[in-house]
């Protein structure tokens, strides 16, 4: 007589199926898989530029050329940040009412520890703007060579820059509209001046230069076409940089309102110069 097994009973029996050991005595040739991870960087600013030896090297050279005045336009991009970005430290500060105050000294100490740092970044937005137009009008002096025009100049080359240009006009916009940044350093003169902080006179005349830029509006413009000016051809050259911005914007070859408004820009700003 067969025994009455159920359903329970079958389906546990079968459970233990897969807790049995088969063993097989076949190696295993095939190794765990290692996972890979891969994150693509476009934005590389031409560092594999080593890499693509050819028999021209001019290409090589306008592509080192080419990162180093990326990294300058991003240096140009943190002081729009920065001036967009002022607001006024001097009216926070308290103001010395006359001479006889008791406590004049240590106001004036307290609005030069306070304001010094802001002065200085104010400083090294000149020294760049001064650094930055002469070199843009060394490239420009390199570009319109007689016999430099006879090569080919890209496009990225040109788009590079127009975005110079554009650099320029913002910087000298911003610096125009900001008149917190003329009233902290006005204050901070005050105060360094009573204390005899700029004794030396080449801090004297570092000061004086900082006034007068902050001062004449389109400071940055102005001297940036004075230096155009004496290069021959130049006008040549700011022409293909138009051409190719007017060329870009009608065909809507642009991403960003912010490139499409360089574009605007710079072909504003090349047929004013």
């Amino acid at each position: 007589m067969t025994a009455q097994v159920t359903l329970e009973d079958a389906l546990s029996n079968v459970d233990l199926l897969e807790e049995l050991p088969l063993p097989d005595q076949q190696p295993c040739i095939e190794p765990p898989p290692s996972s890979l991870l891969y994150q693509p960087n476009f934005n590389t600013n031409f560092e594999d530029r080593n890499a693509f030896v050819t028999g021209i090297a001019r290409y090589i050279e306008q592509a080192t050329v080419h990162s180093s005045m990326n990294e300058m336009l991003e240096e140009g991009q943190e002081y729009a940040v920065m001036l967009y970005t002022w607001r006024s430290c001097s009216r926070a500060i308290p103001q010395v009412k006359c001479n006889e105050q008791p406590n004049r000294v240590e106001i004036y100490e307290k609005t030069v520890e306070v304001l010094e740092p802001e002065v200085t970044k104010l400083m090294n937005f000149m020294y760049f703007q001064r650094n930055a137009i002469e070199r843009f009008c060394g490239e420009v002096r390199r570009l319109c060579h007689a016999e430099r025009r006879k090569d080919f100049v890209s496009e990225a080359y040109l788009i590079t820059l127009g975005k110079f240009i554009n650099m320029f006009a913002v910087l000298d916009e911003l610096k125009n509209m900001k008149c917190s940044v003329k009233n902290d350093h006005s204050a901070y003169k005050r105060a360094a001046q009573f204390l005899r902080k700029m004794a030396d006179p080449q801090s004297i005349q570092e000061s004086q230069n900082l006034s007068m830029f902050l001062a004449n509006h389109n400071k940055i413009t102005q001297s940036l076409q004075q230096q155009l000016e004496v290069i021959v051809g130049y006008e040549e050259l700011l022409a293909d940089i138009v051409n190719l911005c007017v060329d870009y914007y009608e065909n809507k070859m642009y991403l960003t309102p912010s490139e499409k408004h360089m574009l605007l820009k710079v072909s504003f700003f090349s047929v004013q110069t």
